[in-house]
C-alpha cells in the first residue's frame, strides 16, 4: 500500500462495525476513520453495524457482495463479525484472504486458526485477561498504596508469518 502522501491504485474497504454506540465501535471506527482520512486512495465504501455477532457479520457481507461488486478490503470490528464474513465469502465462492483482504480485531483462538489458514490476514488482539491485573491494582488502592497512573496489557498483531508462535497456548 501507499504512504499517506502518495496517490496509488484505489483500495476500496467495506467496514462492519459493531453494536453502535459501544465503547469499541465508537473507538475502533473513529481510529480507522483517522487513518483512512490520511490516504487519498483508501475508499470507504461501507461502513454498517454487524453488532459483534457472526450471524448479523453474514448478513452484512451478504448485503455487501450483493451491493458492491469491487471490494478490496474488509474490516471486521470483531473476530465474530468476521467468522460470518468468511461464511459469506466462501459460500460466494470467494477466497477470503486471498481474494480479498480480511483485517480483524481481537486475537480469540479461532480467529487465530483462521489467520494460520489465511482466511483472515491480520488479527489485531484486544486482549480480555485484564482482571487479574485489575483486581491487583484495586487491593492496592484498597491498602493505601502508591499505583502507577496508567497500566497497559500486552496486546499483539497476528499474521500467517507470526500465528504459530502464539496458538497452541491461546487459552482464549
Amino acid at each position: 500500500m501507499t504512504g499517506p502522501d502518495q496517490e496509488g491504485e484505489e483500495i476500496n474497504i467495506a467496514v462492519l462495525q459493531g453494536t453502535e454506540g459501544s465503547s469499541a465501535q465508537i473507538g475502533r471506527t473513529e481510529g480507522f476513520n483517522a487513518i483512512a482520512a490520511r490516504h487519498r486512495n483508501w475508499k470507504l465504501t461501507a461502513q454498517t453495524g454487524g453488532d459483534f455477532t457472526e450471524a448479523k457479520g453474514k448478513e452484512v457481507m451478504e448485503r455487501f457482495l450483493q451491493e458492491f461488486d469491487d471490494i478490496d478490503v474488509i474490516v471486521a470490528q470483531n473476530d465474530d463479525m468476521a467468522f460470518g464474513v468468511v461464511e459469506a465469502l466462501e459460500e460466494a465462492g470467494i477466497e477470503p484472504g486471498k481474494d480479498v483482504t480480511l483485517i480483524s480485531f481481537d486475537g480469540s483462538k479461532r480467529a487465530l486458526e483462521y489467520v494460520e489458514q489465511g482466511k483472515i490476514n491480520v488479527d489485531i488482539e484486544c486482549n480480555p485477561l485484564s482482571g487479574p491485573l485489575l483486581s491487583d491494582v484495586i487491593r492496592r488502592i484498597e491498602a493505601g498504596m502508591k499505583v502507577e497512573k496508567e497500566y497497559y496489557m500486552e496486546e499483539k498483531v497476528f499474521t500467517k508469518d507470526n500465528v504459530g508462535e502464539y496458538l497452541e497456548d491461546r487459552p482464549y
